[in-house]
């Protein structure tokens, strides 16, 4: 009985402190260094996931996505990608995965969404609550008449979403990884 009382304990005690507050483990000096970086709008993001949109023909493919993959994450580790941003110009490759619901016409090498542009309506806000930056903008396939409305979060310890709203695909978010911009 001893023994069943101590486990329960042991149990007790392991719940609750797994389930205790955190502190922030970003120092100060790396909160300005993100606040220059994305105030100043002067920053790159290389993304390691990919979620698109699930639907039935996703699911289908998921299942030959290879290890590591299904149809709701895609590993882009060894895939080049980015997103830059340099004041209000900003450049993109992203390699997709989803439904195309229109548009496209039959030049397959450029299936990836891709703009390098000014962009337009860039907002930037600091969410306190979340202790996050959230931009939005709007931009332009570099080759079709494609709009792209963009969201990215930002957070402390530099790891972004980046969700990517098309009028010819089923939306899509990224996760990767904020870095400063090199100059080149």
């Amino acid at each position: 009985m001893k023994r069943f009382q101590f486990i329960r304990c042991l149990f007790v005690f392991i719940v609750v402190y797994g389930c205790g507050t955190t502190q922030s483990t970003v120092s100060d000096e790396d909160r300005k260094e993100l606040a220059n970086l994305v105030e100043e709008k002067k920053f790159r993001i290389e993304n390691d996931w990919a979620n698109p949109t699930v639907t039935n023909a996703m699911m289908q493919v998921g299942q030959i996505l290879g290890p590591q993959n299904n149809a709701s994450r895609i590993n882009l580790m060894s895939n080049p990608n980015f997103l830059e941003v340099d004041g209000d110009h900003v450049k993109a490759y992203l390699p997709y995965f989803g439904e195309r619901q229109m548009g496209g016409g039959y030049n397959t090498n450029e299936t990836g969404i891709k703009f390098d542009q000014v962009a337009e309506d860039m907002e930037i806000h600091y969410l306190e609550a979340k202790k996050k930056y959230k931009m939005t903008f709007k931009a332009n396939n570099t080759n079709s008449n494609e709009a792209y409305n963009i969201t990215l979060e930002v957070f402390f310890n530099k790891k972004t979403s980046l969700i990517i709203n098309s009028t010819e695909r089923n939306s899509i978010r990224y996760e990767g990884t904020l870095m400063p911009l090199s100059e080149n």
